[in-house]
């Protein structure tokens, strides 16, 4: 399994319609409305790194916000261009260890899990680095993650998902590494055509992000359980973290 898993842009196009279709953009623009909430204060722009097809970065435009969408691959971010149409967002392709704009934006948020791909202890610290130094002072970091509380107790060792159009995805999670690691075994049937994908991302408890953060010159303001802003518990599907 190749170390750098995300930047291989065949994985994005034969498993992209699945991870974002109708009903997650919809999610997205809920989740949207509901973060707004949480935060508080309206901020004006908002770096969403590791953006994808903008199923964020669309409702903040729509929302009235300057947007600077940020990704790796080619074809998600396709997507996002042909979709953007008039709105105010700035799409770049670059990797999210590497971009940095200091002082520039309200908010930086980093959704679904797309903070912990990386194998390097020290990427996951340099990214908080950058997002540190890319925030306004005053601004706030949201990270969206998957708590590893919630995977030692729900973590099934298969999963099988059949869509609509015919296709069957079957899942195999694996936590590894001490419970450090979230391994990932994707086979896509579709029709007479096997995809098959192994994927790895980094998990952590709230303590150890508490931790994370503070390694990177950020402290913790609120971990919640879900976008409407419940307790953070050990039945929580989602670990909402707000750092500043």
């Amino acid at each position: 399994m190749s170390d750098d898993w995300y930047l291989d842009d065949d994985f994005w196009r034969n498993f992209g319609s699945l991870m974002f279709n109708a009903d997650t953009f919809a999610r997205g623009s809920q989740e949207v409305q509901q973060l707004l909430a949480l935060l508080g204060s309206r901020p004006q722009t908002v770096l969403d790194l590791g953006c994808g097809p903008g199923r964020h970065a669309l409702p903040l435009a729509d929302a009235g916000l300057a947007v600077t969408a940020v990704d790796t691959s080619p074809s998600l971010l396709e997507q996002l261009e042909t979709e953007r149409g008039e709105r105010a967002i700035e799409i770049v392709e670059a990797d999210m260890r590497e971009f940095v704009r200091p002082q520039t934006f309200d908010v930086v948020i980093v959704m679904w899990t797309s903070f912990g791909y990386f194998t390097d202890e020290a990427d996951h610290r340099r990214v908080l680095t950058n997002i540190r130094d890319s925030l306004k002072p005053g601004g706030r970091l949201v990270l969206d993650l998957v708590g590893l509380e919630y995977l030692c107790r729900n973590l099934q060792p298969v999963h099988l998902t059949e869509y609509d159009d015919g296709r069957i995805l079957v899942e195999r999670p694996d936590l590894t590494e001490a419970m450090t690691r979230l391994e990932n075994q994707w086979m896509l049937i579709d029709g007479d055509r096997v995809h098959y994908h192994e994927f790895s991302h980094r998990v952590w408890s709230a303590g150890e992000i508490r931790s994370l953060l503070q390694d990177a010159g950020l402290s913790l303001k609120a971990v919640y359980g879900s976008y409407d802003g419940d307790e953070y518990d050990l039945d929580a599907e989602r670990m909402i973290v707000i750092a500043g």
